[in-house]
């Protein structure tokens, strides 16, 4: 039960963080620093320029990032800001298989050294760094304020940025692009006749109904991309996201609205690729949500029931948002017996079409004339 409680990190009411965001003055020596983002993976997006002021401020320091995310593991492995990504699965409904977690953790601080310091991303409960503290991973912590400090996760997260290095800001949340990830993108996109520099390409992403996420019908998403399209959008769209999510369109999508389904066919840096060179990004809230903000593919995020705090990055982002707080602002606890949604019952096709007219018409100036019904 204690070792629960220590490493339960769901974002808390309390602003106890406050007292805990101010660093020593020892931070030019650090030769060993731990970036501590264990949330899904547009946790550790909106963590991201954190990774990159401590590079910046430490250019010959070992930085280890330590994610509880399979696909964060996978994104960041090779980044260059990062010197080492450790995943650990804290997620385990065994007290027993948490403590193995964090043994692992003292082991390798034992064997390694101990590290000089850990920066934690913002939401994260303080007492996992004080417990790292106390058991010999860490020498010292600092952790990025909490909302309502700042009214969203990423200013949280900047703020972190600002006591390390001041010239990091919102554009630097990131996600590695490589060459073999564009490759990919090119060669899956060949074999569906679609070609990455000859298309206005849509990218869809349904993401996944959750427990404490209930997601807008993909039944209105295919409308919505069905109505974009009859008002003049003459680009391709195709569908990204998981091998389930991309049964799950298939079973609904009967008319073949979208060009292409490569949900679960695209690593996530493939995916990433792709969404950079898209005119535009329409999805649920979820991973690939931040990660089309990061790499600054337009973007309308349908966030039915999270707190407007977890927007994505980027300059280009509306964020379509339902008035009904069936959460009660208590992100990501779900009511009991909540079959229906309201929140999503409240966002309506048009909102969502208006939003990517708009900004479809800024960029490509092909759609027709809005009507902002």
């Amino acid at each position: 039960m204690f070792i629960t409680t220590i490493l339960k990190y769901t974002r808390k009411k309390s602003t106890f963080l406050r007292t805990n965001i101010i660093l020593n003055k020892n931070l030019d020596k650090l030769n060993k620093i731990l970036a501590v983002s264990i949330g899904g993976l547009g946790d550790t997006v909106l963590f991201s320029p954190v990774l990159k002021a401590l590079r910046k401020a430490h250019p010959k320091a070992h930085i280890e990032l330590l994610v509880a995310n399979r696909l964060a593991y996978e994104a960041y492995s090779n980044s260059k800001e990062i010197s080492h990504v450790t995943f650990v699965n804290f997620n385990h409904s065994s007290s027993l298989l948490k403590a193995a977690c964090i043994f692992t953790l003292i082991l390798k601080s034992r064997l390694n050294g101990k590290f000089d310091r850990g920066f934690f991303a913002t939401g994260l409960n303080p007492k996992l760094g004080k417990l790292m503290k106390a058991i010999g991973i860490v020498n010292d912590f600092t952790c990025a304020p909490v909302v309502p400090r700042w009214p969203t996760d990423f200013e949280c997260n900047l703020e972190l940025c600002n006591r390390v290095d001041g010239t990091i800001g919102h554009q630097d949340a990131f996600i590695p692009e490589t060459e073999v990830s564009e490759s990919e993108a090119i060669n899956i996109l060949n074999r569906h006749n679609l070609s990455l520099k000859d298309e206005n390409l849509l990218a869809v992403y349904p993401s996944t109904e959750l427990l404490h996420r209930p997601r807008w019908e993909l039944s209105k998403l295919i409308k919505a991309i069905k109505l974009i399209k009859n008002d003049g959008y003459n680009g391709k769209t195709v569908v990204i996201g998981s091998k389930t999510e991309g049964e799950e369109w298939k079973a609904i999508d009967k008319e073949n609205i979208v060009d292409a389904n490569l949900a679960g066919k695209l690593s996530i840096l493939g995916s990433a690729s792709l969404q950079s060179k898209c005119s535009l990004t329409i999805g649920n809230e979820g991973g690939l949500m931040h990660v089309a903000g990061a790499v600054g593919s337009p973007l309308v995020a349908i966030m039915a029931n999270a707190p407007l705090s977890y927007r994505p990055p980027g300059k280009n982002v509306k964020v379509i948002h339902s008035k009904h707080t069936c959460c009660n602002g208590f992100y990501p606890n779900r009511p009991k017996g909540c079959k229906k949604s309201k929140c999503t019952e409240d966002i309506t096709v048009e909102k969502v079409v208006y939003a990517s007219k708009e900004i479809l018409n800024e960029k490509l100036l092909k759609i027709n004339p809005l009507n902002p019904t």
